[in-house]
């Protein structure tokens, strides 16, 4: 799950599985005693359990099914009643307001789960609680409390090495989303990625955003890029 990129940075991965096979009330009640004690990755392994039995209630697997059959691909003949059986797995939980429309995701990220904290930082309607993108859309000061929160978690967890808040910084930046667009940012950012590895931010996309930029603020973003790297990636003491 957490691959070590150097001497402090690291990199988070979670198996594509949200939820293990079994009634998915059983599973939260069981997380649940964890979860009120304070443990993070309980609450946040709530939320998943959750949020696979929200995706699946609110899909189309017939529509999905004869979308991939027009598309010339083969799917499992077994498809439609697998489905069936994860549907079933979700009808206590999903019958439970007290489980299935508590704010998980967020309690989770305050309990200091990395995962809940960038999940937070992307999912604003989760994180926030709306229903819809209208609801959201109406709701001006959450989005604006969620905007500050995220950005906090983003750059706490950045300084602690973690490589997808470093990426999640590098967006919000170039596309000034949750703050003010900042180029510069945005270029020392991708700096210190592709120092970290060519993987996390390639030269194509460094020179991209190199392009955009003056001489002076090319320098500007080096030394920014050097202070985020001795925060978020080197040990105290030691060299690079």
């Amino acid at each position: 799950m957490l691959q070590q990129v150097g001497a402090k940075a690291y990199s988070i991965h979670r198996p594509p599985a949200w939820r293990a096979p079994g009634d998915a009330k059983l599973q939260v009640l069981a997380l649940k005693p964890r979860s009120d004690a304070g443990d993070g990755l309980a609450t946040y392994e709530i939320e998943l359990a959750v949020r696979d039995c929200r995706n699946l209630i609110s899909g189309e697997p017939e529509a999905s099914w004869q979308a991939m059959r027009r598309a010339g691909m083969r799917p499992d003949p077994d498809f439609l009643s697998k489905l069936e059986v994860r549907l079933g797995e979700c009808v206590a939980l999903s019958q439970d307001p007290a489980l299935y429309q508590a704010p998980w995701l967020a309690r989770a990220a305050e309990q200091g789960s990395v995962e809940a904290q960038l999940l937070y930082a992307i999912d604003v309607r989760t994180a926030v609680g709306a229903a819809s993108a209208e609801e959201l859309a109406e709701r001006e000061e959450d989005v604006l409390a969620w905007r500050e929160t995220s950005l906090r978690y983003l750059h706490a967890l950045a300084d602690g090495g973690n490589v997808e808040a470093l990426s999640g910084l590098q967006s919000v930046h170039e596309s000034g989303y949750r703050t003010v667009k900042d180029p510069v940012a945005a270029y020392a950012y991708g700096q210190v990625l592709q120092r970290l590895s060519p993987t996390f931010w390639s030269d194509a996309l460094l020179a991209e955003s190199r392009q955009a930029l003056s001489l002076d603020q090319q320098r500007m973003a080096a030394e920014q890029a050097e202070a985020i790297y001795r925060r978020c990636c080197m040990l105290p003491g030691s060299g690079d």
